[in-house]
């Protein structure tokens, strides 16, 4: 596969993060909690967008240094998910195919239709590793795409797939996908405003019983 920086970059064309939007991670905890290192995409998005939502339809997981105790905003974070998708994988079966079990995967990311995207750790090279998806509302659940996360964004947002992998067909074919880093997102909320639209909420303030 393509470098995380080459594959960054043609995703920048498509979708530029905004300023401020990167996450502090320290790799080294993240790979002796997880045993396993983590694809030099992923790294390269966390250094220069962070996690946060894609158009409130996607989310891109927050990464935590322990699998057992997810510890991320309010979008969720890499354990919480990761734990669903084996769940997922142990009640159900994982993909034809695939000769592994449910400790195979990690989680990287969400969308609003319940779609559990992650990655296939079947190889000993981080950014030798595939995309899996468990979408909610397609059959068979199971999918996987031979390309990294970034590429699988870029490709979501230019339709560079066959057709669209997720349950939710918002970003598919998306000119302009907008990314906002969860931080950001939380304060335009706090705000009064949308933090997609960047109109006001017209339910800011409000309570319901």
């Amino acid at each position: 596969m393509p470098s995380g920086e080459t594959v960054l970059a043609a995703l920048m064309a498509v979708m530029p993060p905004h300023d401020g939007a990167d996450e502090q991670v320290d790799w080294d905890a993240m790979r002796g909690a997880w045993g396993v290192g983590f694809p030099s995409d992923y790294i390269a998005f966390m250094g220069l967008y962070g996690a946060g939502g894609i158009d409130d339809v996607l989310g891109v997981l927050t990464p935590e240094a322990s699998p057992q105790s997810p510890i991320g905003p309010g979008l969720g974070g890499m354990a919480a998910e990761t734990a669903n998708l084996r769940h997922m994988w142990e009640s159900e079966g994982g993909p034809d195919g695939i000769d592994a079990g449910p400790d195979a995967v990690v989680a990287w990311g969400v969308s609003c239709g319940a779609d559990i995207l992650g990655w296939l750790t079947v190889d000993d090279n981080p950014d030798n590793w595939p995309v899996i998806l468990w979408e909610r509302h397609g059959w068979p659940h199971w999918k996987t795409y031979d390309c990294g996360m970034a590429e699988f964004l870029r490709r979501l947002f230019t339709r560079g797939f066959d057709a669209c992998p997720l349950s939710d067909a918002s970003l598919w074919g998306e000119p302009s996908p907008k990314f906002v880093h969860w931080r950001e997102e939380q304060r335009r909320w706090e705000s009064g405003i949308d933090p997609y639209t960047g109109e006001p909420d017209p339910y800011f303030g409000m309570k319901f019983d």
